[in-house]
C-alpha cells in the first residue's frame, strides 16, 4: 500500500491534518491582515513559515528554510475582503 500512497498511512494521515490546519488558516485570513497585509505568506502545518512582497521573493525564502512546498499553502494576503459571486 506503501507504493500506491507514495508514503505511509501514519505519514499521509499527518499531511492530510497539517494541510487542514494550513488551509484554515489562510482561509480565516482576517486574522491574518494586521501582521501580513499585502504580502505573500507561505503556511505549512498551519504555521506562517514565511512572509514576502513578492511570490518568488516568498518561494525563494521557503526553499531557503526547507519547507516543502508541496505542503505549503500560498496566499496573498488582501488587505480588503473581496467579496465573490459564484
Amino acid at each position: 500500500m506503501d507504493d500506491w500512497l507514495g508514503a505511509s498511512p501514519v505519514d499521509v494521515a499527518k499531511g492530510l491534518l497539517g494541510f487542514t490546519r494550513s488551509s484554515e488558516l489562510v482561509s480565516n485570513d482576517r486574522k491574518l491582515v494586521d501582521k501580513y497585509a499585502e504580502k505573500w505568506v507561505g503556511v505549512c502545518f498551519g504555521e506562517v513559515k514565511a512572509a514576502e512582497d513578492d511570490l518568488e521573493a516568498l518561494l525563494r525564502e521557503l526553499d531557503s528554510r526547507g519547507v516543502p512546498r508541496a505542503e505549503t499553502v500560498v496566499r496573498f494576503i488582501e488587505r480588503e475582503q473581496r467579496t465573490l459571486i459564484l
